[in-house]
């Protein structure tokens, strides 16, 4: 029977889950130790305002800015490095974010952190080989909502963004509300209407936009992107893309692979 906790509750669902989140864990310190990168720059004066930094090779690269997931309440940057690895190769410079997290702040500070990190890249960009203007934004479950949010609501950054990669995102708030995840959200009614994806005129998403879901996820999260790429695929530039077989761990793993259609999608928006 489909209920909102057993769509949610991923780590229930793949009792395997640290197995997943070991190969980020391996993967990212790989990659640090492979790459120039400056860590935990300061981007606000809270613990959690930091992102890092794996610059291009070549001044004036366009800029990927990856959003990591855990609901808004979870998880953290230093665990995603990996996803770098395949655009820093592709003269891209990319930028990992953190965010404080709810409950200690609510759903509107995130998205204002979020904002607050890109208009710091910006202003530093040139440091770090980056293009202020050329940037690709890309999260992961949590991170692909926020990643969408934050061209909805940031509409002075709308210029810069070149395109969206929204990994197993979550557009539909409602769900969330009977579910064991708002012991910690604590979203109401007008939370779940305001920050919600799903119920926005995105016909003004004038980027290219790429839902990405894996085929072995819960029926929530394949449904959401597709309704959303069904919604809006007329008004709007936005693709759709289902991975076989893939559950909520796995897909975020293709993002540090080369030769793949996340990579591919990201690399080609790049060069636009």
């Amino acid at each position: 029977m489909w209920t909102p906790d057993n769509q949610l509750n991923l780590r229930l669902r793949h009792p395997d889950f640290q197995n997943y989140l070991d190969i980020n864990e391996s993967e990212s310190q790989r990659v640090k130790e492979s790459y120039n990168c400056y860590l935990d720059q300061k981007y606000g004066k809270e613990p959690l305002q930091t992102l890092d930094i794996f610059p291009a090779n070549a001044s004036d690269s366009p800029i990927l800015i990856f959003i990591h997931g855990g609901y808004w309440r979870g998880l953290d940057k230093k665990s995603y490095s990996f996803i770098a690895e395949p655009f820093v190769k592709n003269n891209l410079t990319v930028c990992v974010v953190n965010y404080r997290l709810i409950p200690a702040v609510n759903m509107q500070t995130v998205l204002d952190d979020i904002k607050e990190s890109i208009h710091w890249i910006q202003k530093r960009a040139h440091r770090y080989n980056g293009d202020p203007n050329a940037i690709i934004l890309s999260g992961h479950s949590a991170g692909g909502h926020l990643a969408l949010m934050t061209y909805l609501r940031a509409e002075s950054l709308r210029p810069s963004i070149k395109a969206i990669c929204s990994i197993s995102g979550i557009f539909d708030l409602k769900p969330i509300k009977n579910s064991y995840l708002n012991d910690v959200l604590q979203l109401n009614e007008n939370d779940i209407d305001d920050f919600s994806v799903s119920n926005k005129d995105l016909s003004f998403l004038k980027c290219p936009t790429l839902l990405s879901v894996g085929g072995g996820e819960t029926e929530l999260f394949i449904g959401q992107s597709k309704e959303l790429h069904a919604k809006n695929k007329l008004s709007a530039d936005i693709k759709y893309y289902e991975y076989e077989q893939l559950n909520h761990y796995q897909i975020v793993h293709k993002l540090g692979q080369e030769d793949n259609p996340l990579v591919k999608f990201i690399l080609e928006k790049s060069k636009t």
